[in-house]
């Protein structure tokens, strides 16, 4: 037990240093030696864990998405409505603990690894299909079935889209415009009478608020992958 739990802590260390090395020399310039370096270890323990980069790049992939995924169980936790659940969704996607230069720009390096690897195209389609019916379970309650599809359809592809766009550029990443864009497609896509609007607004509003909290403790900054 103590063996596997080691073991376990071992190739946590080895990602977040995959990761590291990601961001300091890109894809191609990421070698198993360097992450060695980074990790303080001689390659033939990286290669102890992983059987190669393409592994490595993949667990990578892994606890990224696991980390997305974990964000937004824990807003889950917190809200109480369809809206809330739906804003849920948008802000832990964009929190600024996991939405940040330095993370866009890895996973840009990391997503156009998926054409090769078919690990990381497994965790992509995974990924993908989990926050499709995430929004899907959502948008349900506030259009029909063929129309909240396609909404949760281009919604993902936002989310997406909006990443690429802010990993690809040296701008600053700013969270709450990233969540402002989500808005206004959300606006567009669903009832956006005066009532409906309003609730929307509470909604994020009180998902960011609870974001700061519970997103940007230190527990949670721990196990995010900026650090």
């Amino acid at each position: 037990m103590r063996s596997s739990s080691i073991r376990s802590i071992r190739r946590s260390e080895l990602s977040q240093a995959t990761f590291e090395a990601v961001v300091r020399f890109g894809i191609r310039g990421t070698t198993l030696e360097k992450v060695g370096e980074i990790a303080g270890v001689s390659k033939g323990v990286v290669l102890h864990h992983f059987k190669d980069k393409s592994s490595l790049l993949a667990a990578v992939f892994r606890r990224s998405n696991t980390l997305l995924s974990e964000s937004v169980v824990e807003l889950y936790r917190h809200a109480e409505s369809p809206y809330e659940r739906l804003w849920a969704i948008i802000v832990s996607n964009f929190h600024e603990t996991i939405y940040n230069r330095r993370v866009c720009q890895a996973w840009v390096s990391l997503i156009s690894e998926t054409p090769h690897n078919k690990q990381c195209q497994r965790i992509q389609i995974a990924n993908n299909a989990r926050i499709r019916s995430n929004l899907l379970n959502e948008l349900k309650h506030f259009l029909g079935p063929e129309d909240a599809k396609l909404a949760a359809r281009l919604l993902g592809v936002l989310i997406d889209g909006i990443w690429v766009r802010s990993g690809s550029l040296s701008e600053p990443v700013e969270s709450k415009l990233a969540i402002g864009e989500a808005e206004y497609a959300i606006m567009k896509l669903l009832p956006n009478d005066a009532k409906s609007i309003a609730k929307h607004k509470a909604a994020r509003a009180r998902m960011e608020t609870i974001a700061g909290i519970a997103l940007g403790s230190k527990a949670f900054r721990d196990r995010s992958i900026q650090n």
